[in-house]
C-alpha cells in the first residue's frame, strides 16, 4: 500500500509539472499511465485517485495558497473529488472498452468542472499543457481544447493497458496514432490555409504596480502618475490597454471627476480596468474612454473568481473572507462590446478567459479581444503561463487575435494561431514595467468550435449509448 500512494503522489506531481513550465510539457503523454494500472490491479482504487489528485492540484494552484490557504486547501480537495467520481463511473465499463471510454469521461468531467453553476471552475484543463506545440493545437478551432484532453488521456491508457498486459496492444497502438496523426495533419492545414485579413494597432502599459502598494491610499499619487507617464509613452494612433484594476482605489461618482480629468490630460483612446461602486455596489469593470477624456462603455466583470472575489455557498461559508479589500464583489450582468476604429472589441477581465463558450459568446460579435488582469497577488510564474496557456486555446478555438494587459506580466498578445508575441523588457516578462506596441491580425471567419461549441455533448452520448451497450451485452466489467 505505501508504494501505491507513493506512487500516486509521483502522478500527481510529474503531471502538475506540464502545466507548471512548458519544458516538461511531455510529461502528460505518459505520467497517467501508472495510476491507470492501479485501477486494473486494484479492487477499489479511489482513495490512490484521491491522493493523486490532491498532489496534482497542490502542485498545480498552490500559488493561491498566497491569498488564501483555506480557499485553496477547499479548492484543491473540491478538484480531487472529479477523480473519485472518475473512477467510480469508469467501473461501469468493460475494460477492453476502457481505451474509448476512459478518455471520453475524463473529458465529461473537465467539460462539467468548469461549468457547473456557482463552483464552475476550468483551471489545469488537461490539453492546456500542449499550448505551446501549436503543430497539435489547430485542431482546437473544431472541437476545442477538451480534444487534446481526450488525445492525452488516450495515449495514457494505450501505454496502461500495454503495461497490464504484458504486451502490444497492436490495435489500440494504432488507434492512438491516428489521433495524434488527425491532431498534426489539420495543424498542418490550418498553419498553411491561415491569412490575416488586416491589422489594428494597440499599446500594451504592463505598470508592475506591487500589490502590497495598489489600496495604499498614501501610494495612490505614485500609482496614477505612473499610469498616466506609462501612458504618454504610448503611440497616439492606437489603443491604449490597462491591466486590471490599474485605477487606485474604488471609482465612484464622488471620484469620476477626478478621472475624467486625468483622462483628458492623457489625450488617448484607451481601456483601463477599475474597481466601481454603484448602489452600494462593487464591480470589477473596464472603462473605455476617448482621447476626449469621454466615458464610451464600461463592462463589468461577469465570471468572479471564488474566494477571491466572492465566496460560493456565502451563507454556508459564513466564515470565509475573501481576499480583496472591499468584500464579495457583485457580478455583472451583460455582456458589453466596445467601438474602436470601425472595429468591435470584448473584454475578458482576469480568469474569464477560461470559459470558452463565454469567450466564443464574445468572439462571434467581435473583431478582436482583450484580457485584462492583475496576476501580482499569486508571485510571478508558474501562475503567469498557466494563465497565457488558457488564453493560446481561446484564440485558436474562435481563430481571434486576444491581447493582454498583465500588471505584472506577462503582457501582449496572442494571435488567432496560438503563437504568443510577449512584452519583455532586459529579456524579461515578469515584474517589469513599460509599454509595447503590437500589431494584431484581424480575422473575420468564424470557427466551428465558435459557432457550434459545447462538442463534449457529443462525448456525452457517446459514453450515455457506451453504457447502454454494456448493460445490453451483460458482459463482466473484470477479466
Amino acid at each position: 500500500m505505501a508504494v501505491s500512494i507513493s506512487l500516486s503522489i509521483l502522478v500527481g506531481a510529474l503531471s502538475a509539472l506540464s502545466f507548471d513550465s512548458p519544458r516538461f510539457s511531455f510529461l502528460i503523454w505518459f505520467s497517467f499511465a501508472p495510476l491507470f494500472y492501479t485501477f486494473y490491479k486494484v479492487k477499489n482504487p479511489q482513495g490512490y485517485f484521491f491522493i493523486a489528485a490532491l498532489a496534482h492540484y497542490i502542485t498545480v494552484v498552490f500559488w493561491l495558497g498566497f491569498v488564501t490557504r483555506l480557499g485553496v486547501v477547499l479548492l484543491v480537495i473540491y478538484l480531487a473529488l472529479y477523480w473519485v467520481v472518475f473512477v467510480y463511473f469508469a467501473k461501469v465499463f468493460p475494460r477492453k472498452y476502457a481505451v474509448f471510454a476512459f478518455p471520453v469521461l475524463w473529458v465529461m468531467l473537465e467539460f462539467i468542472r468548469e461549468n457547473v453553476p456557482v463552483l464552475g471552475f476550468g483551471w489545469a484543463i488537461l490539453g492546456y499543457s500542449q499550448f505551446k506545440n501549436i503543430f497539435l493545437i489547430q485542431i482546437a478551432d473544431v472541437f476545442g481544447v477538451k480534444f487534446i484532453s481526450l488525445v492525452i488521456v488516450t495515449v495514457n491508457v494505450i501505454i496502461a493497458d500495454c503495461w497490464y498486459r504484458r504486451k502490444v496492444l497492436t490495435k489500440e497502438v494504432f488507434y492512438g496514432l491516428i489521433l495524434i496523426g488527425v491532431c498534426l495533419g489539420y495543424s498542418v492545414y490550418a498553419l498553411n490555409k491561415y491569412r490575416p485579413e488586416e491589422n489594428i494597432r494597440v499599446n500594451i502599459v504592463q505598470p508592475n504596480i506591487p500589490q502590497e502598494l495598489k489600496w495604499d491610499v498614501k501610494a495612490r499619487p505614485f500609482i496614477i502618475d505612473k499610469l498616466f507617464s506609462l501612458g504618454k509613452e504610448a503611440d497616439s494612433e492606437s489603443l491604449v490597454i490597462y491591466p486590471e484594476a490599474s485605477w487606485p482605489g474604488v471609482l465612484d461618482m464622488q471620484e469620476k471627476d477626478e478621472f475624467i480629468k486625468w483622462a483628458k490630460r492623457l489625450d488617448k483612446d484607451y481601456l483601463i480596468g477599475a474597481v466601481t461602486k454603484e448602489k452600494g455596489k462593487f464591480y470589477n469593470a473596464a472603462i473605455f474612454v476617448d482621447n476626449n477624456g469621454s466615458i464610451k462603455g464600461e463592462y463589468r466583470k461577469i465570471r468572479l473568481v471564488p474566494f477571491g472575489e466572492y465566496v460560493p455557498l456565502r451563507k454556508l461559508l459564513w466564515f470565509v473572507s475573501v481576499f480583496n479589500t472591499m468584500g464579495d464583489i457583485s457580478r455583472g450582468r451583460s455582456m458589453h462590446i466596445f467601438n474602436y476604429r470601425h472595429k468591435k472589441f470584448g473584454v475578458l477581465i482576469c480568469f474569464e478567459d477560461s470559459f470558452p463558450r463565454m469567450v466564443s459568446d464574445f468572439a462571434r460579435k467581435c473583431d478582436f479581444l482583450v484580457n485584462i488582469t492583475n496576476d501580482a497577488w499569486f508571485k510571478g510564474q508558474p501562475q503567469s503561463t498557466q494563465h497565457l496557456s488558457i488564453m493560446a486555446f481561446r484564440a485558436v478555438e474562435n481563430r481571434i487575435s486576444i491581447a493582454r494587459s498583465a500588471n505584472t506580466g506577462i503582457s501582449g498578445y496572442v494571435d488567432p494561431l496560438g503563437r504568443i508575441h510577449s512584452f519583455k523588457k532586459s529579456g524579461r516578462e515578469i515584474f517589469v514595467e513599460g509599454v509595447d506596441m503590437f500589431s494584431l491580425p484581424i480575422n473575420n471567419k468564424h470557427t466551428a468550435y465558435g459557432e457550434i461549441g459545447y462538442f463534449t455533448y457529443i462525448f456525452l452520448v457517446l459514453a450515455v449509448f457506451s453504457c447502454l451497450f454494456y448493460y445490453r451485452q451483460k458482459e463482466p466489467t473484470t477479466e
